[in-house]
């Protein structure tokens, strides 16, 4: 019986040589396929960008530093004003304390002042003018008050309202408590005080003011020293208003009448009137009958002065001039000086804020 072969290898060999045609194909494929390239143009477009970013930041970075420069270099700018204005607070307290000192000092000084014018005060009634003798200025200035009977003849009149001409023209138009008030005024009213101020301790006053006529203000004679009766005359000359002419012939006469040996007259300058009232025609640059002026002249004013020294001519009675500033009188300094020296007395030109 014929044996039957079966075709199983040949099936398997077909069956593995397809296989591994197939592998084959398949790995061919695969050698073959097409390889993908990497995304480098997004790669390349990061790279750039993160460049640019670095680059932002580093100048960030720059400017951050600057401006940390720039407050380090504010903050010492600082720290020495600051240290400045420490050193000058220190000095200003310094200063303060050195002051503060100083005010106490003055202080101390004050009050002590303060006592000394206080027990001065009780000593001397409040209303009472200070009579203690002060010698020495009397030499400064180149006036001593002598004598036994002294009487101070104090012109009233209106020029004694100011220098100028025409300030005394605006005086006499004005209000009588302008001339009241007026510098010089009150200058020749203190020249009084001064005067009386330095008399001798042992002598006597009267006070008389004149201008058309003459008044005394005295009574009787006030001792020197008894500064309650000369504060009482101060208070009743005070109303007296500057006004009128000038008589100095009857000023000085009344002086003499009432038996002074020494007379100081305040004025500031030749006479203007004559005493009574009397004419002044036949004087010297006075006018005539035919021709009368209505304005004194200068020639005329010495002719009235020189009337006025030749009544005291030959007269035990000594003289001094107090002179206050006056413009447009040119005679009556060397002529005031010439009769003051005449009669053992002195003439002192006043300055015009004297005494």
């Amino acid at each position: 019986m014929r044996r039957t072969e079966t075709s199983t290898l040949a099936f398997l060999d077909v069956m593995a040589c397809g296989l591994g045609a197939v592998i084959l194909i398949l790995v061919v494929l695969k050698q073959q396929a097409p390889i993908e390239a990497a995304p480098q143009p997004e790669n390349s477009i990061s790279t750039e960008q993160m460049q640019a970013d670095l680059d932002r930041l580093q100048g960030e970075l720059d400017e951050l530093q600057a401006a940390r420069a720039a407050s380090q270099s504010d903050l010492q700018a600082q720290t020495d004003r600051v240290a400045k204005m420490t050193a000058a607070v220190e000095a200003t307290s310094t200063d303060l304390a050195a002051a503060s000192a100083e005010t106490d000092a003055l202080d101390q000084s004050i009050n002590a002042a303060t006592a000394e014018l206080a027990s001065q005060q009780q000593a001397v009634p409040p209303d009472a003018i200070d009579t203690r003798r002060t010698t020495q200025p009397q030499y400064l200035v180149g006036m001593k008050v002598t004598g036994k009977k002294i009487i101070i003849l104090l012109d009233r009149s209106a020029s004694m309202t100011a220098r100028s001409l025409l300030q005394i023209v605006q005086y006499k138009a004005g209000p009588a408590a302008a001339r009241r008030s007026a510098e010089k005024w009150l200058n020749a009213q203190n020249a009084v005080w001064w005067l009386t101020a330095r008399a001798p301790a042992q002598s006597r006053l009267q006070i008389a003011s004149f201008s058309d006529t003459t008044n005394f203000h005295t009574d009787n004679w006030v001792s020197a020293t008894d500064s309650t009766a000369l504060a009482a005359l101060k208070a009743k000359m005070a109303p007296l208003v500057p006004e009128g002419s000038t008589n100095l012939q009857a000023a000085v006469e009344a002086a003499m009448k009432a038996g002074a040996d020494s007379i100081y007259i305040i004025t500031d300058g030749l006479p203007t009137a004559a005493p009574g009232g009397q004419r002044l025609f036949g004087l010297d640059g006075c006018g005539s009958k035919l021709f009368s002026r209505k304005q004194v002249t200068g020639k005329c004013r010495v002719s009235l002065f020189q009337r006025t020294v030749a009544t005291a001519t030959g007269k035990p009675v000594r003289i001094s001039i107090v002179l206050m500033p006056l413009e447009g009188d040119p005679d009556a300094a060397p002529l005031f000086s010439k009769w003051a020296l005449s009669k053992g007395g002195v003439m002192l030109s006043a300055a015009k804020d004297w005494p």
